[in-house]
C-alpha cells in the first residue's frame, strides 16, 4: 500500500497523463454484469483473486453477495445513476450491494437495493471508514476487501474501525517526516473533496426527487381516474407538497447557477437546503405510499388494469400513424426547425407502445401462472409506457398548433414593430435622445425587414421568427424606456406579451415533455432550468394584468430558461450512449422514460418477489412514493 507522501508524489508526477488518459478513454456506458468482480480498468492486476476471496466470505457468512466494477470512466453519467443502472441491467437482489469506482475519473458509487439490511447510515460509515481511504490512496483492492469487510462488520454488529485505519496511522510517521506538508495538502484536498461531493449530492437528489414527483403525479393520475378525486386526495396533497419543496429546491439551485458567485459557507449552506428540501419532499410521498398501495390493490386488481391498459395501447398504436401525418403536413409548410422538439416524438412513442405491447403479453402470461406479484411489476410497466407514448403523440399535436398559431401572428407582431419603430424613430429627431435610440432602431429595422423577407420566402420556423420580433420590440421598448409616458409603455408591454408567452409556453411545454419521457438519461441542470422557466412563466401570468412590463420580461426569461434546458437534456440523451441511442430498442426505450423496474430485465429479483422482505416491498419506479419507496439506493462522490 502506497504511503501518503508516495501517494501525494504519484498525484504530482502523473496528473497530466491522468488528463490526457481521460481524453481518449474507452468509455463504459452501463451493462449487466455476471461475475461479483468486473475489471474493465485493469485496476486489481494479481490482486483479483483476494478480492474474489473477500466477496465470498461476505456472502458465505452474512449471505450478503457484493458486486464490484472497475471502469476507467463512467461515460459522463452520474456516478449513482450508473451504479443503479448496471445494478438494474444485472438483475441484482435485495442483497446484492454494487460498488462502482471509475479509476481514472477518480469517483465512485454504491448502488443498494431498498431492502437492504444495512441503513444509510451505515452504509456511510463503511463507505467513509473502509472504501474511500483505499480509493484515495489508489488501492483498488482494498476498497473492495474494506467494503466486504465493513459490510460483514455492520451486519454482525460489531464495532469496525475500518480498513482505512492501518493506513493512516502508517501516514501519520510520513507527516511528522514531512513536516506537516503532506497533512495540509490532504485537509485541503478533503475540503475540496467534501465540497464536491455536496454538490454531488444535492444534484443526485434533485433528480432522484424530480423523477419520484414525476412517477407519483403520474400514479395519482391513475388512481383519480379510477376511484375519483376524493378517494386520491390524500395523495394529491402529498404530491402538492413534495412539488412545492422540490420547487424551491430548483430555484437554489438555479441561484446557485447564476452569474452572482455566492461564497464557499452560503453555497454549502444553500447545497444542503436543497438536500434537506429533496429529503423532505420523499418523505412526505413515502409516508402515502403504503396507503397508496392499499388503494390500488394492485395485485387483486391487476386483471382489470391489465385489460385497461390493453384497450389504452390498442387506441394509441393507430394514431402513431396519424400524428406522422400531422408532422408531415406541418413539415411541407413550415421549416423543419420548427419541429425539432418533437421530431423524435412519434419513433420514441412507437417504441414505448412496442414495449408495452411486449410487457402486456409478458403480464397475461404471469397472471396465468399464478405470479401475481410479477404480473404487478409487468403491467405497472406497461401503464407507464402506455402513458408516455401519449404524451409523447400529444406534444406533436399541440406542438404543430402552437407553430400555426404563431404563424398567424406575425403580421401583426411585425405591425407592432413598425408602429413601435416609428414612435423610436420620432424620439430620436430630437437630438437629446439620437445617441441613445439610433443602434436599437437599426437593429429593430433589420430584424423586423430580415423577418418579414423570411415570411415572403415560405418554409419558415414561426415560432422562431416570432422570437425575434418580440426581441426587436423588446429592444426598442428597453431604449424608450426613459423616454416615454408609462402609461404608453405598459400598453405597448401588454400588446407584447401575449406572443412573448405563447412562445414560452409552447418552449417550456415541448422541453417538459422531453425531459418527463426521457428521464433516464437528464441530469438535474435541465431540469433545474426547466423548473425555473415555470416558475418565470406563472409569475409573468400573475402580474400581467397590473405589470405588463415586468411580465413581459419574466416571460422572455421563461422562454430563454426553457431554451437552455432542452438544450441541456437533448444534449445528455444524445451522449446517453448506444445502448440508448435515439430509436434503439424498445427495452432500452423504457430505459430511457425512467420505466426500469425491479424483476423487468430477467425476472424477479433473487431477493424475493413483490411484497417480499421484512417490511418492504419490491418497489418499482413506476409507482407512487419517494426514494425510500422506489428501489435502489445510492451513494457516492470524488475520492
Amino acid at each position: 500500500m502506497l504511503s501518503a507522501f508516495r501517494h501525494v508524489t504519484r498525484i504530482l508526477l502523473i496528473t497530466g497523463a491522468f488528463l490526457t488518459m481521460a481524453g481518449t478513454a474507452h468509455a463504459e456506458a452501463p451493462d449487466a454484469v455476471t461475475q461479483t468482480v468486473t475489471d474493465h480498468a485493469g485496476a486489481l492486476g494479481s490482486r483479483a483473486a483476494e478480492v474474489r476471496g473477500a466477496l465470498d466470505q461476505l456472502e458465505r457468512a452474512h449471505g450478503i453477495r457484493l458486486y464490484v466494477v472497475y471502469v476507467r470512466d463512467f461515460s459522463g453519467w452520474n456516478a449513482t445513476t450508473w451504479a443503479d443502472q448496471t445494478a438494474a441491467f444485472s438483475n441484482l437482489g435485495r442483497n446484492d450491494p454494487l460498488l462502482a469506482v471509475a479509476t481514472v475519473e477518480r469517483r465512485y458509487a454504491v448502488s443498494a437495493a431498498d431492502g437492504f439490511p444495512l441503513s444509510n447510515a451505515q452504509m456511510a460509515q463503511v463507505a467513509g471508514q473502509d472504501i474511500v481511504p483505499a480509493l484515495q490512496n489508489g488501492d483498488w483492492a482494498g476498497a473492495a476487501i474494506g467494503a466486504a469487510q465493513g459490510y460483514g462488520a455492520a451486519v454482525a454488529g460489531t464495532p469496525d474501525t475500518g480498513s482505512g485505519s492501518a493506513w493512516w496511522l502508517a501516514g501519520a510517521g510520513v507527516l511528522a517526516l514531512t513536516g506537516g506538508g503532506v497533512y495540509l495538502y490532504a485537509r485541503r484536498r478533503r475540503v475540496s473533496t467534501a465540497a464536491k461531493d455536496l454538490d454531488t449530492r444535492a444534484g443526485q437528489a434533485l433528480v432522484h426527487t424530480d423523477d419520484a414527483v414525476k412517477t407519483s403525479e403520474q400514479e395519482v393520475g391513475f388512481a383519480v381516474a379510477q376511484f375519483g378525486e376524493e378517494a386520491a386526495q390524500p395523495f394529491a396533497e402529498a404530491l402538492a407538497y413534495a412539488r412545492g419543496e422540490l420547487d424551491q429546491a430548483f430555484r437554489l439551485r438555479q441561484r446557485l447557477d447564476d452569474e452572482v458567485r455566492e461564497d464557499a459557507e452560503t453555497r454549502r449552506a444553500m447545497l444542503e437546503e436543497i438536500v434537506r428540501r429533496c429529503a423532505a419532499a420523499n418523505a412526505r410521498l413515502d409516508a402515502e405510499s403504503e396507503a397508496f398501495d392499499k388503494l390500488r390493490d394492485l395485485e387483486k386488481q391487476a386483471p382489470q388494469i391489465l385489460a385497461e391498459v390493453r384497450q389504452a395501447h390498442a387506441e394509441l398504436v393507430p394514431k402513431v400513424a396519424e400524428v406522422r401525418r400531422v408532422m408531415a403536413a406541418t413539415a411541407e409548410r413550415f421549416a423543419d426547425s420548427a419541429l425539432t422538439p418533437v421530431h423524435d416524438n412519434p419513433d420514441e412513442a412507437a417504441n414505448r407502445l412496442e414495449f408495452a405491447g411486449q410487457t402486456l403479453a409478458k403480464a397475461q402470461a404471469s397472471l396465468a401462472a399464478g405470479e401475481s406479484g410479477r404480473a404487478v411489476a409487468q403491467v405497472l410497466a406497461a401503464q407507464s409506457a402506455v402513458d408516455q407514448a401519449r404524451r409523447l403523440l400529444e406534444a406533436v399535436t399541440r406542438r404543430a398548433d402552437d407553430v400555426r398559431q404563431a404563424a398567424a401572428g406575425l403580421k401583426p407582431a411585425l405591425e407592432a414593430v413598425a408602429a413601435n419603430l416609428s414612435a423610436a424613430k420620432a424620439l430620436a429627431a430630437d437630438a437629446a435622445y439620437t445617441a441613445d435610440l439610433a443602434p436599437q432602431i437599426a437593429y429593430a429595422e433589420s430584424t423586423a425587414t430580415q423577418v418579414a423577407q423570411d415570411v415572403v420566402a415560405g418554409g419558415i420556423d414561426p415560432i422562431a421568427l416570432l422570437r425575434r420580433a418580440e426581441e426587436a420590440q423588446a429592444t426598442l421598448d428597453r431604449a424608450m424606456k426613459g423616454v416615454r409616458d408609462k402609461k404608453a409603455r405598459q400598453d405597448q408591454a401588454r400588446g407584447l406579451l401575449g406572443q412573448a408567452m405563447l412562445t414560452a409556453r409552447s418552449e417550456i411545454a415541448a422541453t417538459k415533455d422531453f425531459i418527463t419521457t426521457n428521464r433516464g438519461a437528464v441530469g438535474s441542470t435541465a431540469r433545474t432550468r426547466l423548473a425555473e422557466a415555470e416558475r418565470m412563466l406563472a409569475e409573468a401570468g400573475a402580474r400581467a394584468g397590473a405589470e405588463p412590463a415586468a411580465a413581459l420580461a419574466a416571460a422572455q426569461r421563461a422562454d430563454q430558461l426553457a431554451q437552455e434546458a432542452g438544450r441541456a437534456a437533448r444534449g445528455e440523451v444524445s451522449a446517453f450512449g448506444p445502448r440508448g441511442g435515439r430509436g434503439g430498442d424498445a427495452l432500452m426505450g423504457a430505459v430511457l422514460g425512467g420505466i426500469l423496474i425491479d424483476g423487468m430485465l430477467g425476472g424477479v429479483p433473487r431477493g424475493g418477489g413483490a411484497g417480499q422482505g421484512p417490511g418492504r416491498r419490491a418497489r418499482t419506479p413506476g409507482s407512487f412514493g419517494g426514494q425510500a419507496t422506489r428501489g435502489r439506493r445510492g451513494s457516492g462522490g470524488a475520492f
